[in-house]
């Protein structure tokens, strides 16, 4: 009996550095996603106001429930007590380097709360740049009479 819990807390281990790898994955992934838009926004790339809002709402909304995991991302930070058996001397520390390690579900957290931080600066910058290409678009319109 003793063994399988050794075995289901290596498995469960083991699925966590998976699940943490796959987040640190994707968190990139969004990271270069938005530093594309930021760059596309900044070079004039432009977005109706309705629809900046509307994504500017999601990344917020996003956001405030990143915000509610602070103090479970403080919690995963710190090594688990499992008890002082061999097998938890060895998940409890591994347990915690998945949760801090360059590719740790922590690091990954905070990527992406700047991720989005930076996509709402960009959404904002689109929405402008669209505000813009219609006010000169209008502009060169011909006057009626």
């Amino acid at each position: 009996m003793a063994d399988q819990g050794l075995f289901g807390g290596v498995a469960a281990a083991v699925e966590d550095a998976a699940r943490a790898a796959e987040i640190a994955v994707q968190s990139a992934q969004i990271q270069a996603s938005a530093q594309q838009l930021a760059t596309s926004a900044g070079s004039g790339f432009h977005i109706e106001p309705e629809a900046a809002a509307t994504l500017i709402k999601s990344c917020m909304h996003s956001l405030d429930e990143l915000n509610d995991l602070v103090g479970h991302s403080k919690t995963i930070a710190q090594a688990p007590q499992l008890g002082q058996t061999p097998a938890a001397a060895v998940i409890s520390p591994f347990t915690q380097q998945v949760a801090t390690d360059p590719q740790g579900m922590v690091l990954a957290i905070e990527n992406l709360r700047r991720t989005l931080t930076d996509m709402i600066a960009a959404y904002h910058k689109a929405s402008t740049n669209y505000a813009e290409t219609e006010a000169i678009i209008q502009s060169s319109l011909p006057k009626a009479p």
